[in-house]
């Protein structure tokens, strides 16, 4: 009986411990910033969301960010209308989700500004491409780890439709910048 008894304990310490643990590898952020610039000959169109959300699995180095496409903000109101009902058709496709591994190995616990390569997919408009994203990732004792990257997305990829009688005022290609600080997660 008492061996029983020691081996249950056991059990739900290593259970108790492993919950605990569950999220020791985890960091993450809810306030990234996204950025895009298209440059054209007759108008640069660019906008701008701060309410990305992204999470790091340092054990995995599974890498998840999404964003909700009507949280950019245009300088012009039109402009962003035109961006949410003509271009990205947000009532069908409001999310974006950007789901990838790290190639390198990198030491969360080490300070230093590291290069690292994202392999995995992006998937926008309803369609998931193949992609690979080079960037930086920022470690600091004390702060948050920060991570960027400065990468193109070819609109014509995600089947993101450009009217023939606009085709002077936006670009084909977009040029996308982000950047996360990402914080160790704690439970609430």
């Amino acid at each position: 009986m008492r061996l029983l008894t020691v081996v249950f304990l056991m059990v739900i310490s290593l259970n108790i411990f492993a919950q605990a643990d569950k999220y020791a590898n985890i960091y993450a952020c809810t306030k990234g910033k996204i950025h895009f610039f298209s440059a054209s000959p007759l108008e640069d169109i660019e906008a701008t969301s701060n309410v990305a959300v992204a999470v790091v699995n340092t054990q995995t180095k599974k890498v998840s960010a999404k964003i909700t496409q009507t949280s950019f903000i245009f300088k012009d109101k039109l402009m962003q209308e035109h961006f949410n009902e003509n271009y990205m058709e947000t009532d069908k496709y409001p999310i974006s989700v950007l789901d990838m591994v790290i190639v390198e190995d990198i030491d969360f616990t080490k300070d230093g500004v590291y290069d690292v390569t994202l392999k995995g997919t992006l998937d926008m408009h309803g369609t998931r491409v193949e992609r690979q994203i080079k960037g930086k990732l920022t470690i600091a004792k004390g702060a948050p780890a920060r991570a960027t990257a400065t990468f193109d997305v070819r609109l014509e990829d995600h089947k993101i439709k450009i009217p023939t009688a606009v085709m002077m005022n936006i670009a084909e290609v977009l040029k996308v910048d982000v950047d996360f600080a990402l914080e160790k997660y704690q439970k609430q």
